[in-house]
């Protein structure tokens, strides 16, 4: 049997000894060192006098068959809880008011999210020539040249927000976006890619994410707690990897405290950051490849409060507020319309975003002052009289990977790079993909191409 070392113990770190165990448990003996007293990384869920918070994510879109296999696999079908359908309406907040999202062409014009103007600048989208060179293209550079600045400031710049904590105007359209450059590329126009897809029965998105959240009946982390106890006798938490080097047949890992172990093969499953100080003595130009992968910090509060104490109806998902209305709040999800049981009888549950590429320095606010900023934009946008009667901030000074331009030329470098150390693989949400989905998927990827390796007969 090979050895295989897993670093980190997040979902991504997780799901490759899931597959290993589940596709290959003869062929090899997997270790995942995980230097936390806990797993799941910025997975988590609080419960606490009736109220369950997430941590971080609060869910995964269904649309990706790989992710619903594992939670087959676990034995968590029962267990599963999609949103509620209500959920479906989400808002965005301009000129005081919350403007509903509507995919309804009449709907939108009928909106006042933009301007007579704006509407019909967007409108006129199948109009604009495509782009014709391979270059690479912030989000808002190309929104703004195929909708218009207007939507794009106040459309694709909160939804941005929303994904990723970024800013449009930074990112990577090829790495954040990739269908919406393969639509313009293969129809000319967002418009007409979207249209032509209907005719042939597929579903499709011209920006943002499809599918239906869908969590557990008692919080994300049910996930990460049935893994943990599935695969405890392959974990162990409280061990740092702080060192890899090579040995003649494969990898010295080194730890905190401990003697040295050999491996075959290593899935460095840590967050790009981290990874930099695990690899940069065995290789300097992958540790400083792995520094550039930025991250922005986020801060997430929860928060409760009785219901009759709110103005607004809080049906639907929740909203977001582009970074031009006077907010500091980059949104807000209605927790207790989403998922039921979330809060208790008579009570519901914020989830409030602050921070992000946008607010670094929202990252130093005190739990007070982040308390504060949020009931007060809270108040002033659904209409709230009392303060919270509960509150729960989950802070993070690197809390999202920020796919900047020219990430995709950095993914390139990495696997260029990683020709050199076979049987070292690296997944996470740094490189394809900030969703629970993405991880799983990449993790996947890494254990076919560990596998298919293991299993080619040498030539």
């Amino acid at each position: 049997m090979k050895r295989v070392a897993i670093i980190g113990g997040g979902i991504s770190g997780l799901t490759a000894l899931h597959f290993l165990r589940q596709k290959h448990a003869e062929a090899f003996a997997v270790t995942l060192y995980e230097k936390d007293d806990r797993l799941g990384g910025t997975i988590g869920t609080d419960r606490d006098s009736g109220f369950i918070s997430d941590w971080g994510p609060n869910g995964f879109l269904d649309k990706v068959p790989l992710t619903l296999r594992v939670v087959r696999e676990l034995g968590l079908d029962n267990l599963l809880e999609p949103a509620a359908p209500g959920a479906e309406k989400r808002f965005i907040y301009r000129n005081n008011i919350l403007n509903e999202i509507s995919a309804s062409p009449l709907k939108f014009l009928r909106s006042s999210l933009l301007s007579i103007p704006g509407r019909m600048r967007l409108l006129s989208e199948p109009f604009i020539s495509q782009k014709k060179d391979e270059r690479d293209e912030s989000v808002f550079d190309f929104a703004v040249r195929r909708i218009g600045r207007e939507a794009a400031e106040n459309m694709i710049v909160p939804m941005v927000s929303g994904i990723f904590g970024g800013d449009a105007r930074q990112l990577s359209l090829k790495a954040c976006f990739p269908v919406m450059v393969e639509m313009e590329k293969n129809y000319g126009s967002l418009f007409k890619a979207l249209i032509a897809k209907k005719r042939a029965g597929k579903k499709a998105s011209a920006a943002g994410p499809s599918g239906r959240l869908t969590s557990f009946a008692n919080g994300l982390y049910t996930l990460i707690e049935f893994m943990q106890n599935k695969y405890k006798d392959h974990i162990q938490t409280g061990t740092e990897v702080v060192g890899v080097d090579k040995n003649d047949t494969g990898y010295n890992l080194y730890f905190r405290q401990g003697r040295p172990e050999k491996y075959d093969a290593v899935i460095c499953a840590a967050p790009a950051y981290a990874a930099v100080q695990i690899f940069s003595i065995m290789d300097g130009e992958l540790g400083r490849l792995l520094s550039t992968f930025p991250y922005a910090s986020i801060s997430v509060v929860c928060s409760g409060y009785r219901r009759e104490v709110i103005r607004h109806n809080l049906a639907g998902f929740g909203f977001l507020v582009p970074r031009n209305q006077g907010k500091r709040m980059l949104g807000s999800i209605w927790t207790s319309s989403i998922f039921k049981g979330r809060s208790p009888e008579g009570m519901v549950q914020f989830r409030s975003m602050v921070g992000g590429a946008t607010d670094p320095e929202a990252i130093a606010l005190s739990e007070t002052e982040l308390v504060k900023l949020v009931h007060d934009e809270l108040k002033s946008i659904v209409g709230i009289e009392n303060k919270p009667a509960y509150t729960r901030i989950f802070k993070y000074e690197r809390g999202i990977p920020q796919f900047v331009l020219g990430h995709p030329d950095k993914m390139s470098r990495l696997e260029r790079l990683l020709k050199s150390h076979p049987d070292l693989y690296f997944t996470g949400n740094a490189y394809e993909g900030v969703g629970l989905n993405d991880c799983v998927i990449r993790s996947d990827k890494v254990v076919n191409q560990l596998a298919k390796r293991a299993f080619t007969p040498a030539h």
